[in-house]
């Protein structure tokens, strides 16, 4: 194989896996290890120690030679890939890593450290370390693609996928304590989570669901929690945090708390309500999608003071079938006519119209989430007459509350 095209495949593979959040390097074998392959991990908790930097020493000597690429599992229990490649001076691999599997909690970090005779001093700092490393749950699109770097590589049958662990040792000196906030390697992951959450904060706000999107895949801010064993229940409060997160966007979107209540404990309900872990990723994209949609549909930050109060005032009386113009201006102490000015130079429509298309959003909102009667539902969106609902329902649908409810049903 070319030179150009290992390097190309390298460069595309470092791109691939600085996405999924993991570290990669270029080791010369022949050389000290860079302090940072480990994230500094052992510089922290050991301390420089020539001896830890010279090789690799639970991997084969020859495994350059003998072309085995190895999936491997250190005595911390952080994951790594090695893969030796075809260079001239056959001493250079590329490395990846480290990152975890499944989530690291609190009660099983402790027991890591209990077992390898680490301090009880150095404890904050594993788990800070652990809860900075990318977690992978299903690796087997990588393995199939590491398998194919292989065959390019060297050809199909000319190479070997090896798993190891590194067994346990017991005669390690620890240093007695050690500061997070010394590892530069932790602070910089920390640091990008929070820049993460900022871009994922600033997305909402603009209702841009996509950018949003873009930011939250990123392993590092699905990897929060850690102070359950259960799996499930640790994706459920890393969702609950991420839920904080979007709701904070969608209030500096310009969303009235009013609005944000009602998403925010409807999102809660659906994450509780989760049975197995596998929900996380098609509950995360449907938090990201409530709360942009909430932004482009209830930001009140582009209009006037007085139309936004107004605007609350309509939101929250919208069960009164009694709400008019007139009880709305008096509510607000302002003169009738002028608030239907208002309403007609910001928004472009009337407050009849304004009105009737949020009772209808209400409306679809509860057809997508209760059982109720379309009776009930007319009557919590301030409608007592349910033909006329029934009517002002199939204009803006071109279908009736009753065939909505079916077609969703048949989904």
């Amino acid at each position: 194989m070319g030179t150009k095209d290992v390097s190309f495949l390298l460069e595309f593979t470092e791109n691939l896996f600085h996405k999924l959040n993991l570290i990669t390097n270029i080791i010369d074998i022949t050389k000290a290890l860079p302090n940072d392959l480990d994230l500094g991990l052992r510089n922290s908790i050991i301390g420089a120690n020539p001896k830890l930097n010279k090789k690799i020493d639970f991997l084969d000597p020859a495994f350059i030679e003998k072309h085995i690429i190895y999936f491997s599992i250190d005595k911390y229990k952080c994951h790594y890939i090695f893969i030796p490649l075809p260079t001239e001076d056959g001493h250079t691999i590329f490395a990846a890593g480290p990152y975890l599997t499944e989530h690291a909690s609190i009660v099983q970090t402790n027991e890591l450290c209990k077992k390898l005779g680490i301090p009880a001093n150095l404890y904050s700092f594993m788990h800070q370390y652990f809860s900075s490393l990318p977690c992978m749950a299903d690796t087997a699109i990588i393995e199939n693609y590491i398998d194919t770097i292989g065959e390019y590589f060297y050809g199909v049958g000319n190479y070997e996928i090896a798993y190891i662990t590194q067994q346990p040792d017991y005669d390690t000196t620890y240093l007695t304590d050690t500061d997070p906030s010394e590892n530069e390697d932790i602070v910089k992951r920390m640091e990008y989570r929070y820049s993460l959450e900022r871009n994922i904060v600033n997305a909402i706000s603009r209702g841009d669901f996509n950018g949003a999107m873009r930011s939250s895949a990123d392993p590092a801010v699905r990897n929060i929690d850690n102070r359950t064993q259960s799996t499930l229940r640790s994706k459920k409060n890393n969702l609950l945090a991420f839920n904080t997160i979007c709701r904070r966007g969608a209030e500096i979107g310009g969303v009235h708390p009013l609005f944000l209540d009602e998403t925010s404990r409807n999102m809660a309900v659906k994450i509780e309500n989760m049975v197995t872990a596998s929900q996380d990723t098609l509950i995360h994209k449907e938090i990201l999608k409530a709360y942009c949609a909430l932004v482009r549909q209830k930001s009140t930050s582009n209009y006037s003071p007085t139309l936004q109060r107004a605007m609350i005032y309509v939101i929250q009386n919208l069960y009164d079938h009694t709400l008019t113009l007139q009880s709305t201006a008096d509510n607000l102490n302002i003169n009738k006519s002028y608030l239907a000015t208002l309403f007609k130079k910001e928004t472009g429509d009337t407050f009849t119209k304004y009105i009737n298309t949020k009772r209808l959003e209400r409306a679809i909102f509860l057809l997508n989430t209760t059982s109720h009667s379309i009776q009930s539902i007319a009557n919590d969106c301030g409608i007592e007459d349910v033909t006329y609902f029934t009517r002002l329902f199939k204009k803006e649908k071109s279908m009736t509350p009753t065939e909505y409810r079916a077609m969703l049903n048949e989904k």
